[in-house]
């Protein structure tokens, strides 16, 4: 019986080619073992991973390869040869992978269930610990092996520096590079030794990264920011999502009862992850602060969340985005307000304002007076800060400047018109008790 020693948990590498070799030789389940070895241990298999013959092919369906990478990320210590049993009798016995009765189909899926269900919890939990901004250091209890898969989520969910910690594995990213280390138990004796870079050594294409493309359903159960946020990090609803580096989703708590759209993330959000940071951003964050609005209490978000553009001489060029993507991204800001649930929504632009309203705005017609939405909310219509940066002459940059700070302005007084009408109302019933169907004037027959 032969013994496949693997690098780590999730050693996709050595799984992978140990698997090719074997089922193409019709090697038996039966006839290997599957170990992960310990720190320091040396790994023949890994090694004849690295050197495996690449003209050896295997083909199998594509959800397979998909939930083969759930799989292994289970915690189950049988994980790697129900994987490799898959395989080996999908291409040697012709299993079929509908069959729910088959008792290998049954485990796996139960097992890559528990695996995806946790991935969206500690996505959830990542995204708070983002929103929150308070600290760099992360602590999640793991039931599964899932944080090497969720790398890239986490890069691309939060850029600066931060470390999440395990009780198996560490990971830190420091801005530019991704490390793995020794998990929470061997914490009191962790060195800078022990952190290896995860595009070397044993760590080069040896981990999966699992995609999960939200749903309508996923959008619809979300019941916080950050769940709806760590969902769409995986959007693929129009193209955008392939050229960019990554979601964008709003930021902040809308405790001010005012939320901001404005049209996509320009190049630097697009850096960031984060809307409005670039001169644009600081602008709007300028005309806030001079009507006392703070942004971290209003939210801010966009109408589409992926970076539109084209490549021209290098630089990544702004481009309008399309009626389809708009579309698609209709669900995203649909949610977001159904979770802010915000008195007012400040459109901030042309592009901003044909996603909320739905129909086609012209700014001069519809500036700088509160619309009716067709939910029941309150709209106000204004520029986007970058047109006020492409004014060229500097007189006329301050008067739209200042017509701007006007809109922000009825925008902060509606609002708090709006707070105390509530508060006046919530007193009125405090002060008598809720009203009868009868004291109401109404009839129940």
């Amino acid at each position: 019986m032969e013994q496949i020693l693997l690098a780590h948990e999730v050693d996709m590498r050595t799984w992978r080619a140990a698997t090719r070799r074997h089922v193409h030789a019709a090697t038996p389940p039966e006839a290997l073992t599957w170990r992960v070895g310990s720190a320091g241990e040396d790994n023949p298999s890994g090694a004849a991973a690295s050197a495996a013959d690449d003209s050896i092919k295997l083909t199998i369906p594509r959800l397979l390869a998909h939930d083969l990478m759930a799989l292994l990320q289970s915690s189950a210590p049988e994980r790697f040869a129900l994987a490799y049993r898959l395989v080996y009798r999908v291409v040697h016995a012709g299993l079929d992978l509908t069959d729910t009765a088959d008792a290998d189909i049954h485990r796996a899926k139960d097992l890559i269930k528990d695996v995806v269900e946790e991935t969206h919890h500690f996505r959830t939990v990542f995204s708070a610990f983002a929103m929150a901004a308070t600290s760099h250091g992360l602590h999640y209890e793991n039931r599964n092996y899932i944080l090497e898969a969720n790398a890239a989520f986490c890069r691309a969910r939060y850029t600066p520096l931060w470390e999440v910690t395990t009780g198996y594995r560490r990971m830190l990213w420091n801005g530019r590079r991704l490390f793995f280390g020794p998990g929470q138990a061997d914490y009191a004796r962790l060195t800078v030794s022990q952190w290896q870079a995860a595009d070397e050594a044993v760590w080069v294409g040896s981990y999966p990264s699992l995609r999960l493309p939200p749903s309508a359903k996923d959008l619809a159960a979300a019941q916080t920011l950050p769940a709806l946020s760590a969902a769409a990090m995986d959007c693929q609803s129009c193209a955008l999502w392939q050229p960019a580096s990554r979601t964008v989703f709003g930021v902040g708590q809308g405790s001010s009862g005012i939320m901001f759209v404005g049209e996509q993330p320009g190049d630097q959000e697009d850096k960031a992850g984060v809307p409005f940071v670039g001169p644009a951003g600081q602008l709007l964050d300028k005309a806030l602060h001079e009507v006392g609005i703070t942004r971290a209490d209003a939210y801010v978000t966009n109408a589409v969340k992926h970076f539109n553009f084209v490549l021209r001489n290098g630089r990544r060029i702004h481009q309008k985005p399309d009626d389809a993507a708009i579309t698609a991204c209709h669900a995203w800001l649909d949610e977001e307000r159904r979770l802010v649930q915000p008195h007012l929504i400040v459109m901030l632009g042309a592009t901003a304002a044909h996603s909320v309203l739905k129909r086609s705005v012209t700014i001069g017609r519809e500036r700088s007076r509160i619309i009716r939405l067709e939910d029941g909310g309150s709209g106000l219509v204004t520029v986007h800060p970058s047109y006020l940066l492409r004014i060229p002459d500097e007189a006329t940059k301050a008067l739209e400047y200042a017509r701007f700070v006007q809109d922000l302005t009825m925008a902060r007084d509606f609002v708090a018109q709006q707070k105390a009408q509530g508060q006046a109302a919530a007193s009125e019933v405090t002060r008598n008790g809720p009203c009868s169907a009868a004291d109401a004037g109404l009839s129940l027959f």
